[in-house]
């Protein structure tokens, strides 16, 4: 595999990370017996916004939507477009497939990525132990689907803010050298699902996402709880 292929795919490993750690937002926050918003951590501003932010979302084991994705590259005036669908599953993990400009699917549990072709066929798969970064993120990524924020705050700082009468945003700033390689910053907006993303890269590029009728759906299927094994 060519070191160009290489990068472009860690870069989308990277960037599928992070659409995992903000999606996952809308779970972690969901169940309030399992979350810790404690107000005492001097990296979590907006406690009692966390707090409200969590009664507004919906809580839902498994959420599906379609997205729009836009990626403005450094140095480029034309971003590059894609659109898609997800599948989160708060007991698996996020598969990403993009349908336009070109198919191709990245499956993100805690412990590997998996990349997937058009025809289905796994083009690369890496495990979260080989990549320290990626598996930092990994790790932040679980804390939030636990709704762990006493385990979230060291690595991040976190504003919450209520926005109008159900809706809310969120910024994550890393505090984390490994977390700081990949994002400088990741907002997130939305009222009971996340609506829309934006990430800010350490390289200069900047990814903003659409989420598109994001909703509660029913349990996984067999063939696709097989995706993310």
């Amino acid at each position: 595999m060519s070191r160009g292929v290489r990068c472009v795919r860690l870069r989308a490993a990277f960037v599928a990370l992070g659409i995992y750690v903000s999606i996952g937002v809308s779970i972690a926050t969901a169940d309030p017996a399992q979350r810790n918003t404690s107000a005492t951590s001097p990296a979590g501003k907006g406690s009692d916004s966390l707090r409200e932010i969590a009664a507004r979302l919906s809580d839902a084991p498994v959420i599906r939507g379609r997205f729009e994705q836009r990626r403005q590259l450094a140095g480029f005036a034309t971003p590059l477009v894609s659109k898609g669908d997800f599948v989160l599953a708060r007991e698996h993990g996020l598969a990403w497939n993009t349908r336009e400009p070109v198919a191709s699917s990245l499956v993100v549990t805690p412990t590997q990525l998996v990349v997937r072709g058009a025809d289905g066929q796994v083009q690369q798969r890496m495990a979260a132990d080989d990549q320290p970064a990626m598996r930092i993120l990994g790790e932040s990524m679980v804390a939030l689907l636990r709704g762990d924020f006493s385990s979230l705050l060291p690595r991040f700082t976190v504003e919450a803010r209520k926005t109008g009468k159900d809706g809310w945003a969120l910024t994550l700033t890393p505090t984390d050298s490994g977390i700081r390689r990949a994002f400088t910053r990741i907002d997130i907006a939305g009222d009971r699902f996340v609506r829309s993303i934006r990430m800010d890269e350490a390289g200069g590029d900047t990814t903003q996402i659409r989420m598109i009728d994001p909703s509660a759906s029913a349990p996984l299927t067999a063939a696709e709880a097989q995706r993310f094994e």
